[in-house]
């Protein structure tokens, strides 16, 4: 009989650390906002993407049966004007962007979410759900066939992102024209009257589409029900949007009231510290990045933070990524070595290692809210301990075998979870020469001839050439290593750097 972990998770709504209690034991429910699509992707998705793609790797990991939905919205103003602007339908521009997006977000190792709605296949639920509101007395129709939410009907309206609905109505601009047919300022829109060709469906309340907010509400309880586990998003979306989903949401389900039990918010990104912004430059789209850098080096950098605090991206922190993903490579590939070349080796531990003490402190840290840099802490202690075993003189190779093999097995466990070191070491380091062979404009058959030279030198006990050749290849970005097996290279450190 397994035991049920003990997972701690900030809770926005309380603003609080509260124990996770699943409403159906060994399952967990989760709803993540996901994309407007109107154009690529870019960084900031990626990070939204990956940080929740990581707390349900975790959470099967411990056992969980995990129900993830990520929505796409597809009806949205921008999606509208972008459609204009390329002369083609709403639809049709949002759903080239949704396989654009699919596309890109694998790249960076994001799984596909259990099911990922869009809001145009839900528009029949979406007016259901609506004359739901109305028939409640919280919502009205205008002559016009705008759909609003009643906000004062809601008398805790605010507690999601602890503000108070006086101070709110307080803080409110002047309303336009059209906007003066609300019975209050902060009401906000279910149903947005509407005649665009291929963005407008037929409702009883005439031609329109569906407010922003609305259709999460709809979306979370057609796949998940009224009542479910955790509502994910970024921090950016917890007023309004997130307010107004819980507004509605609990409106629809009265008396229950229930909706979310736990919501989750990660923290912003920035680039170089600022802001991403297109009309600075300070932008990049997912496909832009992959050009640059290596897709385990813009993960590793998401988890070296708390999920709750933003994210800065910039050159320096990326050469330092992909010099620790390099590293974790490097290392993996030396114990395969080893373990190929030990046939007889004793299934015995070193007795200093503790390997259920280091899955409990990691354990540890991932269940305390999903702590991604303490967690790292002991992949890095791990992989000290699997380099300092095979560094360590006096022991045959053979009595290190199953220590390294048991080390392994769990760093790369645990890195899974963070979808680090997904490919073959040897497929990994030819990705990263080729690389420096693109940025450097190198002649890859010049390094091959120059490599073979050095060894021709070295066997003729020319030590004067063999040392030449040695930092005219170091001058490439290539680090060579004499070694009883011969001679090794790698991407020097400084060339690693140069990458990014």
């Amino acid at each position: 009989m397994s035991i049920t972990p003990e997972i701690k998770i900030t809770n926005t709504l309380t603003n609080s650390k509260e124990v996770f209690k699943p409403i159906q034991d060994g399952e967990v429910s989760i709803y993540a906002c996901g994309v407007t699509v109107y154009d690529l992707c870019h960084l900031g998705h990626a990070m939204q993407a990956i940080i929740y793609d990581t707390i349900v790797r975790y959470l099967r990991y411990r056992n969980f049966q995990v129900n993830y939905v990520r929505n796409y919205t597809d009806v949205d103003d921008k999606i509208i004007d972008r459609a204009k602007e390329r002369g083609i339908s709403p639809l049709e521009l949002s759903n080239e962007m949704i396989k654009a997006c699919d596309d890109d977000l694998a790249s960076v190792g994001v799984q596909p979410a259990s099911s990922q709605p869009k809001v145009s296949d839900y528009i029949p639920e979406i007016i259901s759900y609506i004359k739901t509101l109305i028939e409640k007395g919280y919502a009205y129709s205008t002559e016009k066939g705008d759909v609003y939410y009643e906000v004062r009907k809601k008398s805790d309206y605010g507690k999601l992102s602890n503000q108070k609905i006086e101070q709110l109505r307080s803080g409110q601009r002047i309303l336009s024209d059209d906007e003066n047919v609300k019975n209050d300022p902060l009401d906000f829109a279910l149903w947005k009257s509407s005649k665009v060709e291929g963005a407008s469906w037929e409702s009883p309340w005439g031609l329109g589409r569906p407010g922003w907010h609305i259709e999460c509400s709809v979306m979370s309880s057609q796949l998940l029900g009224n009542h479910f586990d955790i509502h994910g998003g970024g921090r950016d979306l917890v007023f309004p949007h997130h307010e107004n989903e819980v507004a509605q949401s609990e409106a629809y389900s009265y008396p229950d009231c229930h909706y979310a039990n736990y919501w989750m918010h990660s923290g912003l990104l920035t680039m170089n510290s600022q802001k991403m912004s297109k009309s600075t430059g300070n932008f990049l789209t997912i496909r832009d990045a992959l050009k640059k850098y290596d897709f385990e080096v813009i993960r590793y950098n998401v988890f070296q933070v708390h999920y709750s605090s933003n994210v800065d991206f910039n050159a320096e922190k990326f050469g330092l990524a992909l010099k620790r993903i390099y590293y974790f490579y490097k290392t993996i590939y030396r114990v395969n070595n080893l373990l190929n070349s030990s046939h007889d080796a004793p299934q015995k531990i070193l007795p200093e290692l503790d390997i259920v003490k280091l899955e409990e402190r990691f354990h540890d840290a991932m269940d305390d809210d999903f702590n991604m840099p303490r967690a790292f802490v002991v992949i890095q202690e791990i992989f000290s301990q699997i380099n300092e075993i095979l560094d360590r003189k006096g022991v045959k190779p053979k009595n290190k075998v199953y220590s390294l093999k048991k080390l392994k097995e769990i760093a790369i466990k645990f890195l899974d979870i963070f979808g680090l070191v997904q490919r073959p070491p040897e497929k990994f380091f030819k990705q990263i020469y080729q690389r420096l062979v693109e940025s450097r404009g190198l002649d890859s058959k010049r390094v091959d001839f120059l490599l073979n030279a050095r060894v021709k030198a070295r066997e003729a006990k020319d030590y004067e050439e063999s040392d030449r050749l040695r930092d005219e290849l170091l001058q490439l970005g290539l680090q060579v290593q004499d070694t009883p097996k011969g001679q090794l290279w790698e991407v020097s450190e400084e060339a690693l750097y140069s990458l990014c």
